[in-house]
């Protein structure tokens, strides 16, 4: 179990459930979503991982791979933003080590929980609605 599609499945079957039960769980219209994140084809977003542990009665860490650097998580298009001169530098260097720390797989669940957290602060902040 070394991706997250594969802990996924493992997980959605040793609860006895359809991919179209855990979609429904989620409140996802179809089951094609579940299919996409287990075949890798698609980057879930913290949110539908936060999802799926859930309607599995597992911990969102439950749900993620031993070897972190490996994960990928998709982001929100709303998070999507031109990072330029309005940062200070502090704020570049911070950026710049989460992004170091993400690729070498040093993050952890409560790190993204805290990420996404900011992000969505950052975004009311902006103008963006909720």
């Amino acid at each position: 179990m070394k991706t997250l599609g594969s802990r996924i499945a493992h997980f959605r079957k040793q609860k006895g459930l359809s991919q179209r039960k855990l979609a429904t769980a989620c409140g996802w219209p179809s089951q094609s979503r579940v299919g996409n994140y287990e075949r890798g084809s698609r980057e879930p977003s913290l949110d539908d991982l936060d999802r799926m542990a859930n309607a599995l009665g597992l911990q969102l860490g439950d749900l993620l791979p031993s070897n972190r650097a490996a994960l990928r998580i998709a982001e929100p298009q709303s998070a999507a933003c031109s990072i330029g001169s309005n940062l200070t530098a502090r704020s570049r260097e911070a950026l710049s080590a989460i992004e170091q720390a993400a690729r070498e797989g040093r993050l952890n669940q409560s790190d993204l929980i805290l990420l996404e957290s900011i992000a969505k602060r950052l975004e009311l902040a902006n103008g963006a609605k909720p």
